[in-house]
């Protein structure tokens, strides 16, 4: 006699077994990446990218040492991760911002907001690149480190083709505005009080005193602004 068929209830239940057991894996794979990755931005951060050793991370995170390269081929993979999701993150935002712009003045100080508030709020990541610049630039000029700028020279000139801006020069635009926004960073990184508000601000009335310098009008698409948008020129002190 065949033995009888398991129940559509017995199924069901190994079945969701079965998920639940694969959903706990693949939660306890994303906790041992985070910890991995916490533990590497305060090693990054204290010693160097240099000085810094998988065993230094791995010890920092009391996983098993082989554990790490479940998630993580080397040094360099690992650096890249930490970088990549917050400037990614950031960088996201800025765009974000630029693309909405109708104005100029909303182009640039709503992009300078985004980025210093990111920097006030968690001052650690940007000490973090300071900390190590030249293994950043090194590394990955062209790659992570190398897409904000990207970004804000193809943001330039989609504002130069929407009429946002007046035909200017697209790349030294977006070195110099790129040049303020990381010293100005480097400053509030720094400062026990960062005002993101007020670096803003600073970095928008000099930005715009730069481009009207060339004979470019401060109101240029002013029409333009949204319904209820308060211009910021207006504020700027």
């Amino acid at each position: 006699m065949s033995p009888a068929a398991p129940s559509v209830a017995a199924v069901g239940a190994r079945q969701i077994g079965i998920m639940a057991t694969k959903g706990k894996r693949e939660q306890n794979k994303l906790a041992n990446r985070a910890e991995i990755l916490a533990a590497a931005s305060k090693c990054f951060l204290k010693m160097g990218y240099d000085a810094v050793t998988i065993r230094d991370v791995v010890r920092e995170t009391g996983l098993a040492a082989g554990t790490f390269y479940n998630y993580f081929t080397d040094k360099d993979a690992l650096f890249k991760a930490v970088l990549e999701a917050r400037i990614n993150e950031v960088n996201g935002a800025m765009h974000a911002v630029r693309m909405q712009s109708p104005t100029i003045e909303g182009f640039i100080y709503g992009a300078f907001q985004a980025l210093f508030t990111k920097i006030a709020t968690d001052p650690s990541f940007f000490r973090l690149i300071l900390r190590n610049d030249t293994a950043v630039r090194v590394l990955f000029e062209d790659t992570v480190i190398g897409i904000p700028m990207r970004t804000l020279k193809e943001d330039f000139s989609d504002a130069v083709a929407r009429g946002v801006f007046p035909p200017i020069d697209v790349e030294l635009l977006a070195a110099s505005c790129y040049g303020i926004g990381f010293e100005l960073g480097r400053v509030l990184a720094f400062t026990k009080k960062p005002d993101a508000e007020a670096a803003a601000r600073f970095a928008t009335k000099l930005m715009i005193s730069g481009i009207t310098g060339f004979g470019i009008a401060k109101t240029a698409s002013a029409s333009k602004h949204k319904k209820g948008e308060v211009p910021i020129r207006g504020s700027l002190p």
